[in-house]
C-alpha cells in the first residue's frame, strides 16, 4: 500500500501449486521490497517524448514507494534528492541512476534486498532504431539499467522481460549472471498458455467439446521448447 504496508495476496495462490510447495518457498511471501517497472509507453516519435515517458514511469515508481520518506531511515539530503524524483524535476543523469538510487531507499527502509522486475525493456529500443535516434536512446538505458543491475549491492534479483532476445543487446554487455529464457528453452514452456490438457478441460467446463478443432485452429499455433500452447494472443 502508499503507506508501506504489506498486502496479503495469497488469497490468489490457494489451491495452486506453488501453495504446495512448502516453506521453502512460502517463506519468501511478502518479504521483499519491488520495483517494478515498464516501458512500453516509451514508443515514440522522438527521443524528448520517448525519454519524458520513462521518466514518468519512474516517477510513478517513486510515488508508490513515497512512504520511505517518513521516519528517519533515510537521511535529509536523500528525502530532498526523492522529492525530485517525484516532482520530475532530476536532471537526466540522476535519472540514469534513479532506479539504482530507488533501491538504495527501499533497502534502507525495509532491510531487506529489494526484487526488480522490468517488462517490456526493449520496447524504447526497437522503437528509437526505426525513429532514427537509436544510439541516443542506448545510452540512456544502457546506464539505466547497468547502474541497477550490475554493481548494485542492494539488489536480490531482477526479471526482465521483452521480444528481443536480451544477450543480442548491447545495453547489457556489461552484466554478469545472466540467465537468458527464450521461447526456445523448456524451462517455462508451458506457462506461456494453455497446454491441451487444460484446454480440454475448458471446453469440457462450458461443454463445447464439440468445438475442439475449431479452437485448435484458432489458438493452437505457438510452439515455447517442445511445447505446443493454446494462446489467444
Amino acid at each position: 500500500l502508499p503507506d508501506g504496508t504489506a498486502v496479503d495476496n495469497s488469497v490468489y495462490l490457494n489451491g495452486k501449486k506453488i501453495m504446495e510447495a512448502g516453506e521453502e518457498y512460502t517463506k519468501h511471501m511478502r518479504q521483499y521490497p519491488v520495483i517494478f517497472l515498464s516501458l512500453k509507453s516509451a514508443k515514440q516519435p522522438s527521443y524528448d517524448i520517448a525519454y519524458e515517458k520513462i521518466k514518468e514511469s519512474v516517477t510513478n515508481e517513486f510515488i508508490r514507494h513515497r512512504y520511505v520518506l517518513e521516519g528517519d531511515a533515510l537521511l535529509p539530503l536523500q528525502k530532498e534528492r526523492y522529492n525530485l524524483f517525484m516532482e520530475q524535476k532530476a536532471r537526466l543523469p540522476e535519472y540514469a541512476t534513479s532506479l539504482l538510487f530507488l533501491s538504495d531507499c527501499l533497502v534502507q527502509y525495509h532491510k531487506q534486498k529489494a526484487v526488480i522486475l522490468i517488462d517490456e525493456y526493449d520496447v524504447p529500443l526497437e522503437n528509437a532504431y526505426f525513429e532514427g535516434f537509436y544510439d541516443k536512446m542506448v545510452s540512456f538505458i544502457r546506464s539505466l539499467f547497468e547502474s541497477v543491475l550490475k554493481t548494485n549491492k542492494n539488489l536480490g534479483f531482477a526479471v526482465i522481460t521483452g521480444c528481443l532476445r536480451i544477450s543480442r543487446e548491447s545495453i547489457f554487455t556489461g552484466l554478469n549472471n545472466l540467465n537468458v529464457v527464450s521461447v526456445l528453452d523448456n524451462s517455462y514452456s508451458e506457462y506461456f498458455g494453455f497446454v491441451q490438457e487444460e484446454t480440454d478441460k475448458m471446453l469440457s467446463f462450458y461443454d463445447i467439446e464439440d468445438r475442439r478443432g475449431e479452437v485448435k485452429g484458432w489458438y493452437n499455433c505457438y510452439l515455447f521448447g517442445n511445447t505446443y500452447v493454446y494462446n489467444t494472443w
